[in-house]
């Protein structure tokens, strides 16, 4: 890591602070540790934890590889870097029979088990446009500092961030992140300039289900996993289901 990020003063507050990175990492790749790298050393982190989530509730279950399987991806990707923390934290934290939970609540949480911690929340700039539609997001604002990691660093996007009904409605200024500096106010919304690789789980999911799979944006253990445990229908073309035959009269 850069001599740049050493070279920050501590948070303010004399707290450890941690960048909360939520997922379902299914399979985790390249970007997303692309995006780790920028967190921390943005917000001079001392810890990014990957929060693997049990599940997206607005997606196909049958698409996702076991929480197991995508906790011990997301650790051999990032076994060389002793600042990030894989954690399954949010299944911990699931009411009994429930398969998802807000994550207002998740941060209600750490926040009670974690005193001596400072927990930032990273969203993608695309989420912020929608955010005042998350459960408990203005307690999450009033608590946290949100960083927003902003995708083109066009100005079109910019603007839209900074129009957000979430952002607008809580009468908190968008500061933008200039290399050297640090953000020490306690909550708030932080703006990163930080492109996205051009990847994504889903089409890495479809490369992988070819004969012959791309592996392109997946570490090498990651893919070696995936072939050990036949994930993601590794190596195969799955046929669509054909419509059943018509019942005779």
């Amino acid at each position: 890591m850069s001599s740049l990020h050493n070279a920050f003063s501590q948070p303010a507050n004399g707290k450890k602070r941690v960048v909360l990175f939520g997922g379902s990492f299914n399979p985790p790749h390249e970007g997303h540790l692309h995006i780790a790298h920028k967190a921390y050393e943005a917000m001079n982190a001392d810890e990014v934890w990957m929060l693997v989530a049990p599940r997206n509730p607005f997606k196909d279950p049958k698409i996702y590889a076991d929480l197991t399987h995508r906790m011990e991806m997301s650790r051999l990707m990032t076994a060389h870097l002793p600042w990030v923390k894989v954690s399954d934290i949010e299944q911990q934290y699931l009411k009994k029979g429930a398969d998802f939970i807000e994550t207002s609540e998740t941060l209600k949480r750490l926040r009670a088990d974690f005193a001596d911690h400072e927990f930032i929340w990273m969203m993608g700039s695309d989420n912020i446009i929608d955010f005042h539609q998350w459960g408990g997001w203005k307690d999450m604002v009033q608590n946290h500092i949100i960083m927003i990691m902003n995708r083109t660093q066009s100005a079109e996007e910019i603007a839209a961030v900074k129009n957000a009904k979430a952002i607008v409605d809580s009468g908190l200024q968008v500061n933008v992140h200039n290399k050297g500096q640090v953000y020490n106010k306690p909550n708030g919304f932080y703006l990163v300039e930080s492109p996205v690789l051009e990847l994504s789980s889903t089409q890495i999911r479809k490369n992988l289900a070819q004969p012959q799979p791309n592996i392109i944006g997946l570490f090498n253990g990651v893919a070696r996993y995936i072939a050990d445990k036949g994930l993601y229908d590794y190596g195969q073309v799955l046929k669509p289901q054909s419509a059943p035959a018509p019942k005779k009269p």
